[in-house]
């Protein structure tokens, strides 16, 4: 399976906003654009220690993982560290590091930029013993920026001789009732295909908190999978 990080791994850190008809209208539209911004801003104000935990569904119809399979239908709680500035590797530079650990599955680190603005990804690694290296991204691209808005779009990935493709597009900014409580987030979505798979991501973003929800499914030839939703269920930060 792909490595989450590389679905981001072919823009820039600039944002392509959808225009405007009139001058009037774009300059009817800056006040609001700034007011998000200010609101949105600190994007995710952490310390070193926070926590996220999250309840996790995951949803594997009978027959996916072999012949004659049983269904999998399950849940468990997964949690996210902020473990600080950490550089990755010899070599590469420090940046803010979380910690994701779940049940059965080995421990992985998040290496991401975070400014008061925006958040960039950096890469990621699993933590075996195998592993020499992270999957690293030498320029930064962008997660989430202050004051995105819906209809905000990503270019779209094409790589691996049209095999992989993502498309990455704002879809709303709304309210989100998670068992922690209710949240303002931008609702971020991402379609695309690793060969013959079309995959599907929507992660709802609260800024001054982090991932609220996320909902991540795939499909071959129209059929199901995978899926797997996230909510959260507790969290020390707090804007």
């Amino acid at each position: 399976m792909k490595n989450p990080v590389l679905i981001f791994a072919l823009t820039t850190a600039s944002l392509l906003l959808p225009a405007c008809d009139a001058g009037k209208e774009v300059d009817a539209k800056k006040p609001e654009v700034a007011t998000l911004a200010q609101q949105d801003t600190p994007i995710l104000p952490v310390k070193k220690g926070d926590t996220w935990r999250y309840d996790v569904h995951l949803e594997i119809p009978a027959d996916v993982t072999s012949p004659g399979a049983a269904e999998v239908d399950t849940s468990h709680q997964r949690v996210r560290n902020y473990l600080g500035k950490i550089a990755p590797a010899s070599g590469l530079p420090e940046v803010d590091c979380f910690e994701v650990i779940a049940p059965n599955s080995p421990v992985e680190r998040e290496f991401v930029d975070i400014y008061d603005d925006r958040i960039l990804m950096r890469g990621s690694m699993i933590m075996r013993p195998e592993t020499t290296k992270p999957m690293w991204l030498d320029r930064a691209v962008p997660f989430v920026i202050a004051g995105m808005r819906p209809g905000t779009q990503l270019p779209e990935l094409e790589a691996a001789g049209g095999g992989l493709s993502r498309k990455t597009h704002i879809v709303a900014r709304e309210d989100v009732i998670v068992p922690a409580g209710t949240f303002p987030s931008i609702r971020i979505l991402m379609t695309g295909k690793d060969g013959d798979f079309e995959l599907r991501r929507t992660t709802w973003f609260s800024p001054g908190v982090g991932i609220v929800r996320e909902e991540k499914t795939r499909y071959l030839k129209d059929k199901l999978i995978f899926r797997e939703t996230q909510q959260l269920t507790e969290t020390s930060v707090n804007r």
